[in-house]
């Protein structure tokens, strides 16, 4: 009997470039190192203005023609519309909003969430009138409130089925698959056999 996969729970944000790339890197390596990645929202606008306020992104008011979605607000609200058709649904959705945005550089409204939700091969009419429940903005609060909990501070971040966490930031993809594997074989063993590091990170150069 084969192994049940491992489940590594991630914390992203569609307006985040990183998150898109670790969602890339995920892709990668889930079938050749048996994971699951399981997605979850975690708003960094949220985390960086309104938690500090009282501020609340998920009781925020609609702007259908913001290309940045009301501070990530409606791209959030059509990823939880599209997991109610199951897993391959949303993460069809989810992976094809991430590039869409990072690197097609379409605005994060409605007509794109549309786009991908067609391409994605969901039932657009249940999408659309999924979007329109207000429990998706319940699922959304809930789901960064739990990271939030768990002091996560960016995104990606991936907590392991061990229990380590940690954020997950590349500037650029691996070349192919095999490096992919080998980069997050060593994120984790990274983790593992040293639980004290909390950051390693290169500075950036002076740019003109």
């Amino acid at each position: 009997m084969a192994a049940m996969p491992e489940t590594v729970v991630a914390y992203f944000d569609y307006l985040c470039p990183y998150a898109w790339r670790g969602a890339e890197v995920a892709r990668m390596v889930e079938g050749r190192l048996g994971l699951r990645f399981e997605w979850r929202h975690f708003s960094l606008y949220q985390s960086d203005h309104g938690d500090a306020n009282g501020w609340q992104l998920w009781n925020a008011a609609l702007d259908d023609h913001d290309p940045m979605g009301n501070w990530g607000l409606q791209p959030f609200l059509a990823s939880c519309a599209a997991r109610r058709q199951g897993p391959a649904a949303f993460d069809g959705f989810r992976l094809g909003l991430l590039r869409a945005r990072h690197v097609d550089g379409q605005p994060l409204t409605r007509p794109t969430h549309l786009a991908v939700a067609e391409a994605a091969g969901l039932q657009v009419a249940r999408f659309e009138a999924d979007l329109a429940d207000p429990e998706l903005r319940t699922c959304l609060a809930q789901e960064h409130h739990q990271a939030a909990r768990r002091d996560v501070f960016g995104t990606p971040t991936f907590a392991l089925a061990n229990g380590h966490l940690a954020y997950f930031r590349v500037r650029e993809l691996p070349t192919d698959e095999e490096e992919a594997v080998r980069l997050f074989v060593a994120f984790r063993e990274l983790l593992e056999s040293f639980p004290y590091l909390e950051t390693v990170r290169r500075p950036r150069p002076l740019r003109n």
